[in-house]
């Protein structure tokens, strides 16, 4: 590292680029709110006084979690951004407290904001996010594929297609067909493959508490992972109540959006996982915070992804790396893998159903700026622009 750069951690960023970017999904993805075809992101880079730049990632899912790309946009440039540009020293834990002193909501655009920090950071100290989070514990993670609502018979053309590829792990997503269907569909899935390939059936709160029930008991004998996330109303007390008649572990998913949610998921007992996206739940610092707390309740971790460009995923691998109660299946580090084109080279860090830390300081990507404005349906600079 040159001396310049050496003599403090942080110095004040000078500049503030952010694009609202889009990209078309390689196969429409059926999910209980509806057919995906597409998905957006909010991207922001920071650049610093001396020149080093980081990236961060929004992902907002208004049915999730409220927030929209325009909205994100929109407390960016008015609120959040010009607080950092006048932070003479924008460490990145620093600015993650002071954002909540200017608005106490927006999660997925003050995530954004700390990846970027932490990208900086990690570059100017020429280590990886991973060791500004406390150190890896491994190197690498295998990787799930997800499959759409549908029947067994749809899935098992990509699971033979896939699992040729090297991934173990497979998501079923459901929510929209009967429940007897769905419990059809996990039987055949687990005659035909028994111990060779991990399942987890997520319903993205489409069912009522009887219909989980009956889910439940029609699958008590199965090999199924965990069930993510069940219930579409009260869902605290409800998955509190699934969770301790049945011996299947049950993840909550869209029920955890701060640390106040996994508090009082843990404080219940309504989940024995917890489903991680970074983006959603603040960026890593935050998504670290809720992990300890799972940790500290005996609680497994599933790292999970929101489609996904690869900054997000970049940083949600940073912070999967240092966490020592993840479950033991595959993580959801394929969304670049699922979309036409990414402006990162995240896909390369994915092998043979692995995903790989890459030895590289801050989030370790590379990043096509020509590309992400190819990509690029809004954009505003704060500052200088570089």
């Amino acid at each position: 590292m040159n001396e310049k750069l050496s003599r403090t951690a942080m110095v004040p960023i000078v500049s503030a680029e952010v694009f609202e970017i889009e990209a078309k999904l390689c196969t429409p993805y059926k999910l209980t709110e509806g057919v995906l075809v597409a998905t957006q992101a909010v991207l922001v880079k920071l650049t610093d006084a001396d020149g080093v730049a980081g990236w961060g990632e929004a992902n907002p899912a208004e049915t999730v979690d409220g927030e929209t790309p325009a909205g994100v946009l929109t407390i960016l440039k008015d609120k959040l951004l010009p607080m950092v540009l006048a932070t003479p020293e924008p460490a990145p834990g620093t600015i993650d407290a002071l954002v909540d002193v200017v608005i106490p909501s927006h999660l997925c655009a003050k995530g954004a904001i700390t990846m970027a920090l932490l990208d900086i950071l990690g570059k100017r100290l020429n280590v990886a996010v991973a060791t500004l989070l406390g150190g890896p514990l491994r190197h690498s993670l295998p990787v799930l594929w997800p499959l759409s609502n549908g029947t067994a018979q749809e899935d098992i053309p990509i699971i033979e297609e896939r699992a040729a590829q090297g991934f173990s792990s497979f998501m079923l997503k459901m929510g929209t067909s009967p429940i007897t269907s769905e419990i059809k569909r996990v039987a055949a899935l687990d005659a035909r493959y028994g111990e060779r390939v991990k399942f987890i059936a997520d319903a993205n709160q489409g069912w009522s508490l009887g219909q989980a029930r009956e889910f439940l008991a029609g699958i008590a004998g199965s090999k199924v992972a965990f069930v993510e996330e069940p219930l579409a109303t009260d869902i605290i007390a409800g998955m509190a109540e699934l969770s301790n008649a049945s011996q299947l572990p049950l993840s909550a998913d869209e029920s955890i959006i701060d640390l106040t949610d996994a508090a009082q998921l843990a404080r219940t007992g309504a989940a024995t996982v917890f489903s991680i996206k970074s983006s959603k739940n603040g960026g890593p610092l935050r998504a670290q915070r809720i992990a300890a707390t799972a940790e500290a309740f005996g609680i497994s971790c599933y790292m999970n992804s929101m489609i996904e460009f690869g900054i997000t995923q970049a940083a949600s691998l940073q912070h999967a790396v240092t966490v020592r109660n993840l479950v033991d299946a595959g993580h959801a580090f394929m969304s670049t893998m699922r979309l036409v084109e990414d402006p990162t080279d995240f896909s390369s860090l994915v092998r043979n159903g692995i995903v790989h830390l890459p030895d590289r300081a801050g989030l370790g990507l590379e990043i096509d700026e020509d590309h992400v404005r190819r990509l690029t349906t809004a954009r505003f600079v704060l500052g200088a622009e570089k």
